[in-house]
């Protein structure tokens, strides 16, 4: 069942044209194509709609491009002008817009990039400057999928910029599993708030009777159109989260007639479609270019980390760009770098995007660090890359950020990877690490907090979409190793198994600083408890315990860290050397921490935000969009107040809260203030998994109703992401969830705070 029309249809399409007005006079009329190979419902292209965004590339209002060489060209009738462009398009596809005057020699006018997330996405430019009689519409595919469902030309911006395009709404298999999925969410939610143990109640027997109809009614629809499409994943990661908040209260709130065994096994689903939502379904996120097939490997990862790690000796933390073009260069253009002059890298040396032609010289000479055979193998390494992405998504790719991991982290992927060849079997295994060691910290949260705790955590790993830039890591390796570690760490402080706590919480430290402040805040209660101690000496207390005794965890927790440290700082500077390891990663750290990036989140994201910096105000300002960085830039240094005030109220916050609390609440507590005192990439904030392990209760969280406004937090949060998505462009989405991110933050410093002042300082450990 492909689509499913309904009568609504038709109204809401005929509302839409008619709110739409008339074209604006500055639209060029595109008629029938002159010309069109291997396109098919070329009509489509201008017929006035397009679709909603995200809707799936092969949707009813697309025309789909077949090959690389796939074109249409449409005649104007006569030489006009060309000033600005609309697109919407697949969203990992470029379509290059070229123009002639005699329809014989055409040049390239405009190339619409690729864009994530998945779907079809709208693309636009003005100021172009172009005129032309005949307009060519090409495409380069980021995968075998290709297609366009409306383009539009104007001889100049008209006064509505992007332009306002009536939407086609169709009802397909997509809209009904999304429907589908939000019809359980709703039941599920009723048949928990409204479940009792009386079984003759007839409502909530009909109501869970209705939960299970609508399960597989979701299932069903998701079947119909599998491999499932971006929005329905969206939506199954807000569902279970939305679910899984309501059984955390009602058993939390009103646990009084409820059946806990059949809540929790609500609960248990909801955990495993969020992990399975995060694997997109089981269905691989990539696709195979040279063997035309999806694949499981996350390549636009492993093309940065795998030459990282087993190059490193050649490359250190600046090469590994470099060395990819001249690679590929060396292979596919006979050494010479004119044909891809134009192709722009990020220089890992400060950040800054340059193109081929501006380090033609350091690209050339990087192959110098080199032996012969080296060389050989490196190229044979990334030709797998290039043929598995396709060219383009291979060049495509030089503009990320590198390399970015600790030595210490590389000690180990270096085990892994140091003497492995690239291929998909190669990556398939190392791809298996996170989700093992995801199972380990189950496990271990399950013995040390009880089944309920474990299977939130859960939930909130798959049903948070914070991570995501068009995909997530899966099919990548070693990504959630840190954060593991951070959650053990935490499981260890709670068991009193202090220098193990320390060697988890050191390890994870040495692989990605942030850890480091979840060692810092475990001072703050064992500082409250020394004082309290010190205060009942001078007020002749009987107590025999010296003051000093409090430092004890702290101090078993220090041997632990001190000797993890030493190992791995020692053995990862012995291996790689001091200066290129460790000095170079300082360094490179650094520009990463301070140089603006639309998808980096936290207090500093959202202080630095100024909407007059946005891209399309500077356009429609005559100036140059690329200024957003340095203008941004110059934003964060004007409002550096702002945010030092923001992170001392925050600290104190955080502070305060533990003075009574266990050192593995001040430890969770200290993982809160990473986006508060960090300007972290996305991904980095999926450590909110660990999150609900703050206030929860080593013989279960039944007897703590903080534990359950801590859990419902940060799952109602999961849940509420969702919205982000309505917001066009990644850097509004992720400016929201900064947003987002400091109000769950602040919410959870309060109930901990609450819990704080009922505690008493015995329970401190």
């Amino acid at each position: 069942m492909k689509r499913i029309t309904v009568g609504i249809a038709g109204l809401l399409w005929v509302a839409a044209a008619g709110c739409s007005g008339a074209a604006p006079p500055e639209q060029i009329r595109l008629d029938a194509p002159a010309a069109a190979q291997h396109v098919v419902h070329v009509g489509r292209l201008t017929d006035g709609q397009r679709s909603f965004e995200g809707s799936a590339w092969n949707s009813e209002t697309a025309a789909i491009f077949r090959g690389s060489r796939a074109y249409v060209i449409f005649d104007l009738g006569k030489v006009t002008p060309i000033d600005a462009v609309y697109l919407q398009g697949d969203n990992n596809d470029e379509f290059i817009l070229e123009i002639s005057e005699d329809g014989a020699r055409f040049t390239t006018l405009w190339t619409a990039p690729a864009v994530g997330p998945q779907g079809l996405r709208a693309r636009w430019e003005s100021g172009l400057g172009g005129s032309a009689r005949f307009a060519k519409l090409s495409a380069f595919g980021g995968d075998a999928s290709v297609s366009a469902s409306e383009i539009q030309l104007f001889s100049a911006a008209p006064s509505v910029w992007p332009p306002k395009i009536p939407v086609l709404v169709e009802f397909e298999s997509s809209i009904w599993s999304r429907l589908s999925l939000l019809l359980f969410g709703v039941l599920a939610t009723l048949a928990v708030l409204f479940h009792r143990r009386d079984t003759r109640k007839p409502l909530s027997n009909l109501l869970w009777a209705a939960t299970l109809l609508s399960a597989g009614i979701a299932g069903y629809f998701i079947f119909l159109i599998w491999p499932v499409e971006a929005s329905v994943i969206d939506v199954s990661r807000a569902v279970p989260a939305a679910v899984a908040c309501a059984v955390v209260l009602r058993l939390g709130l009103r646990p009084e007639h409820a059946r806990k065994g059949l809540l929790t096994g609500l609960l248990a689903a909801m955990a495993f479609m969020s992990i399975l939502t995060f694997y997109n379904l089981g269905h691989p996120q990539f696709h195979d270019f040279e063997g035309r097939k999806p694949t499981y490997v996350h390549t636009w990862d492993m093309r940065v980390y795998f030459p990282f790690v087993k190059y490193f000796d050649e490359l250190g933390y600046d090469g590994v760009y470099l060395a990819s073009v001249k690679a590929y260069a060396d292979d596919k253009l006979d050494g010479s770098l004119d044909r891809i002059k134009g192709t722009q890298l990020r220089d890992l040396r400060d950040y800054e995007i340059r193109t081929v032609s501006e380090v033609a010289e350091e690209i050339h000479a990087v192959k110098d660090r080199f032996s012969p055979e080296r060389w050989l193998e490196f190229k044979q390494d990334m030709s797998y890359f290039w043929n598995a992405m396709g060219p383009g998504a291979y060049l495509n790719s030089l503009r990320d950020h590198g390399g970015n991991a600790t030595p210490a982290w590389l000690l180990v992927a270096y085990a892994i990877y140091g003497s492995a060849e690239a291929s998909e079997p190669t990556f398939l295994w190392g791809a298996l690490l996170d989700p093992l060691l995801l199972l380990l910290f189950f496990i271990v949260a399950w013995r040390t907090f009880g089944l309920r705790t474990a299977l939130v955590c859960l939930v909130a790993y798959g049903a948070t979409t914070i991570y995501q830039f068009g995909s997530n890591w899966g099919g990548s390796t070693l990504r959630n190793d840190w954060m593991v570690l951070l959650g053990l760490g935490v499981c260890a402080l709670a068991s009193r198994r202090w220098f193990l706590a320390g060697l988890l919480l050191g390890w994870g430290a040495m692989i990605r600083a942030f850890p480091v402040l979840a060692l810092l805040f475990l001072a703050a209660p064992i500082a409250w408890r020394l004082l309290a101690a010190m205060r009942k000496r001078r007020g002749g207390s009987d107590d025999d315990a010296s003051p000093l005794s409090q430092l004890l965890p702290l101090v078993r927790v220090g041997a632990g860290v001190f000797v993890v440290a030493v190992v791995l700082g020692g053995l990862s500077a012995n291996r790689f050397g001091i200066e290129r390891s460790w000095g170079a990663w300082s360094q490179k750290i650094s520009m990463h921490a301070n140089k603006p990036n639309v998808n980096h989140i936290g207090m500093i994201a959202s202080v630095s935000y100024e909407p007059d910096n946005l891209w399309h105000h500077l356009r429609a300002r005559g100036e140059d969009p690329e200024q957003w960085g340095p203008l941004t830039e110059q934003t964060m240094k004007d409002r550096r107040w702002i945010t030092i005030a923001g992170m001392l109220l925050y600290t104190l916050l955080g502070i305060v809260a533990c003075r009574r609390l266990r050192l593995a609440d001040a430890a969770v507590i200290g993982t809160l203030m990473i986006p508060i005192y960090f300007y972290p990439a996305n991904y980095y904030l999926h450590i909110l998994f660990i999150w609900p392990l703050l206030l929860a209760s080593r013989a279960g969280p039944d007897s703590s109703r903080d534990w359950t406004l801590i859990a419902a937090a940060v799952l109602g949060f999961c849940s509420l992401q969702w919205f982000g998505w309505l917001i066009p462009g990644q850097y509004g989405q992720f400016t929201l969830w900064s947003g987002m991110f400091l109000g769950l933050i602040a919410i959870l410093l309060v109930i901990a705070l609450h819990a704080s002042k009922g505690a008493a300082i015995s329970e401190t450990v």
